[in-house]
């Protein structure tokens, strides 16, 4: 069984983030997470990508029982693992936009915010980076994301303080982009890649946008 099963629904790729109920992340998981994300950016989708999380939760996070029982050689990996995972999402070339269906934590804060389009479902669920809380502090492609798509007041009142939002919070801090009802998250996250795929000069436009976070992200991960 994939972690990452897709679906796609008229040319728009949808990828839902799947493990257990609370779809937390470990090792395995983001390796094949990185294998998926970059095979779709050698070809990718004409009308973009859809992420979003199976249940009711887009992803709580590593998983820390997992995280608990790695040696300081596994959490290195664990470490190397997120950064490769947020670089190959953060590269993707094509339109890419997250459909937060639930509670969003720590790394999952970091995947809406490598999109390029964040809907979140309206419902009392939060969405944070509570790293510090965690005792887990970001990797540094995680940290780069941070420092590049993160108003800076922001970034410093969720990393440090680990205070979680709710989804109208999320709209004020950039944390997400729109609200919609939960039957319809799926059908607006694809319109949404749809319409911003449909721009001629949207590949362009993203590339230039994303030039110096992504040469940032490159250098780290060739240190």
């Amino acid at each position: 069984m994939s972690y990452f099963p897709t679906e796609d629904r008229d040319g728009t790729i949808i990828i839902t983030l799947t493990n257990g109920e609370r779809n937390t992340l470990h090792p395995a998981l983001l390796e094949e997470g990185i294998a998926a994300l970059q095979t779709l950016a050698k070809n990718p989708p004409e009308n973009g990508i859809v992420l979003t999380g199976a249940g009711e939760h887009f992803t709580c996070g590593m998983d820390t029982k997992i995280a608990a029982t790695l040696d300081k050689t596994g959490q290195k990996q664990a470490a190397a693992a997120i950064d490769a995972f947020a670089a190959a999402l953060h590269r993707l070339p094509c339109a890419v936009v997250v459909a937060l269906n639930g509670n969003t934590i720590g790394a999952g804060g970091i995947m809406a915010l490598a999109a390029d389009w964040i809907v979140a479902a309206q419902g009392d669920y939060k969405i944070g980076l509570p790293e510090a809380k965690a005792g887990l502090p970001f990797p540094p492609v995680p940290q780069a994301i941070l420092d590049h798509w993160l108003d800076p007041v922001w970034r410093r009142r969720l990393a440090l303080s680990s205070h979680l939002l709710t989804p109208i919070e999320a709209l004020s801090a950039g944390l997400a982009d729109e609200l919609a009802d939960p039957a319809q998250l799926l059908d607006k996250a694809v319109a949404c890649a749809q319409e911003l795929a449909a721009q001629p000069g949207f590949k362009a436009c993203k590339r230039q946008l994303r030039a110096k976070a992504n040469a940032e992200i490159d250098a780290i991960l060739a240190s």
